[in-house]
C-alpha cells in the first residue's frame, strides 16, 4: 500500500512538473511580446495586413531592435504618420532614405522612409500570437483568458490541498495476540509509514501552491502591463483590467497566504514526528531481550 501511494505521488509530481514546462513554453512568446527587452530588443507589434506574406502573415507578431544597422533586404517597422505602424521590406536606400515595399505588393512604397521614422528593424518573428493579443484586448478575452485562469487555478488548487490535509492514511490491521517483539514492531511500522504518508501529502500540496503563486504572479504581472500601457497611451485604464489586476493581486494574496499555511502544517509535521522518534528507548523484554518503546 505504501508503494502505492509512493508512485502516485511520483506521478504526481511528474504530471505537474510536465504541466509546468507546457505553461512556461506557452507563455513565452507573449512574455517576449510584452517585454522584448528580454531579447534584447525594442519594440513588439501585431501585424494586421497581408502585405508581407508569406514571410509575415496577419496575427504574427514582430519583435524590433531601434538600435540595429538597416540595409536593402532588412525588414523594418517605420512610422508612416498612420496610427498604425507599418512592417515592410528595405529594397533600396537613395540619398539617406529608405525605398520600402510589401513582399507581396507589386509597387514600391510611394514616399521612402527617413532614418528618423524607423522604429527598429524585425529581428524576431513569433507566428499566430497575434490573434490572441488581439482577442484579449477585447473585454471578453481579457476576462476569458486572464480572470478566468485566476479564478480556476486558485480554487482547484485550494480543493486539491484540502482534500489531500482532510484524507486519513488507511488503518494497519494487526492481530489481536502476538509477541511484543513482533506487535511492537509492527506498530512502529505503521507509525512510520502513516507519518510518511502525512509528510508526502504536505509536500506536494505546499509543491503544488508554490507552483500556483508563481502563475498566479505571472498573470497578475501581464495585468499590470496593461494598466499601465493604458494609463501612458490613453490617460486612463480601461475598468477591465483595472478588475482584472484587483481580483489577481487579492487572489495572488490568497494563495501565498494558504502557501505559508500549508509551510507551517508541514514544518509542525515534521517537528512531531522527530519528538516522536526522540522519546522512545529501549526497555526489557518478555524474553530477556530488548525492544523499543516510549516512557
Amino acid at each position: 500500500m505504501t508503494t502505492d501511494r509512493s508512485l502516485r505521488g511520483t506521478a504526481r509530481r511528474a504530471l505537474t512538473v510536465l504541466g509546468v514546462v507546457v505553461l512556461v513554453a506557452l507563455l513565452v512568446p507573449f512574455l517576449v511580446f510584452a517585454v522584448p527587452q528580454t531579447v534584447g530588443a525594442d519594440h513588439g507589434f501585431v501585424i494586421l495586413s497581408g502585405s508581407m506574406e508569406p514571410a509575415v502573415s496577419p496575427g504574427d507578431v514582430v519583435i524590433v531592435d531601434a538600435s540595429a544597422s538597416v540595409a536593402a533586404g532588412d525588414v523594418i517597422t517605420f512610422d508612416d504618420g498612420n496610427a498604425i505602424p507599418t512592417t515592410h521590406r528595405v529594397v533600396d536606400v537613395v540619398d539617406g532614405q529608405y525605398v520600402t515595399q510589401g513582399d507581396a505588393n507589386e509597387n514600391a512604397d510611394a514616399q521612402p522612409v527617413p532614418p528618423d521614422a524607423v522604429l527598429g528593424r524585425v529581428t524576431l518573428t513569433i507566428p499566430l500570437i497575434g490573434h490572441v493579443i488581439l482577442w484579449v484586448n477585447t473585454p471578453t478575452g481579457y476576462v476569458s483568458l486572464v480572470v478566468l485562469p485566476l479564478v480556476l487555478l486558485l480554487a482547484t488548487e485550494l480543493y486539491s490541498w484540502a482534500r489531500d490535509r482532510d484524507a486519513d492514511p488507511e488503518p494497519t490491521l494487526k492481530p489481536a495476540i502476538r509477541h511484543v517483539d513482533d506487535a511492537e514492531a509492527e506498530r512502529r511500522a505503521a507509525e512510520a509509514a502513516a507519518d510518511a504518508s502525512t509528510r508526502e501529502t504536505v509536500a506536494v500540496a505546499v509543491t503544488d501552491l508554490k507552483l500556483t503563486v508563481l502563475a498566479m504572479a505571472g498573470l497578475v504581472a501581464y495585468a499590470a502591463l496593461n494598466v499601465y500601457r493604458e494609463v501612458t497611451g490613453l490617460g486612463a485604464p480601461d475598468p477591465v483590467s483595472v478588475g482584472a489586476l484587483t481580483g489577481g493581486v487579492l487572489g495572488l494574496a490568497f494563495a501565498a497566504w494558504v502557501t505559508i499555511n500549508a509551510r507551517l502544517v508541514a514544518r509542525a509535521a515534521n517537528s512531531q514526528s522527530q519528538t516522536d522518534g526522540s522519546s522512545q528507548h529501549s526497555i526489557p523484554a518478555t524474553d530477556g531481550g530488548t525492544v523499543e518503546g516510549e516512557r
